[in-house]
């Protein structure tokens, strides 16, 4: 079976993670295409160009075409918050604090 992957250009390094999570699973996916938004990545799946590796929310965009089944084992990614240090924003020193402690 062919994957659909993201593109490196609007998400970098997520191709090398859906490797090294295909890896850690006893396999090597062959990455059939490459998309640049998660709703390309539906169209392509739908279209019979291969599975895809999406996070959970995702399947709240229309997805007529395709199933969306949970794994076996959850896989994670690093996750990073930047912001502009020279906003003083209330709402994002508020942000910031949760972000840290769900860390």
């Amino acid at each position: 079976m062919f994957f659909v992957g993201m593109s490196s250009k609007t998400y970098p390094g997520s191709n090398e993670w859906l490797i090294e999570s295909c890896r850690k699973a006893g396999f090597t996916p062959r990455i059939l295409q490459d998309a640049d938004r998660e709703p390309a990545v539906i169209s392509f799946v739908a279209a019979g160009l291969g599975v895809a590796l999406l996070p959970e929310q995702i399947k709240t965009l229309p997805h007529q075409g395709v199933i969306f089944r949970p794994l076996q084992r959850r896989l994670t990614a690093d996750s990073w918050a930047v912001w502009n240090p020279n906003n003083s924003s209330n709402c994002l020193k508020q942000y910031i604090q949760i972000v840290k402690e769900q860390s």
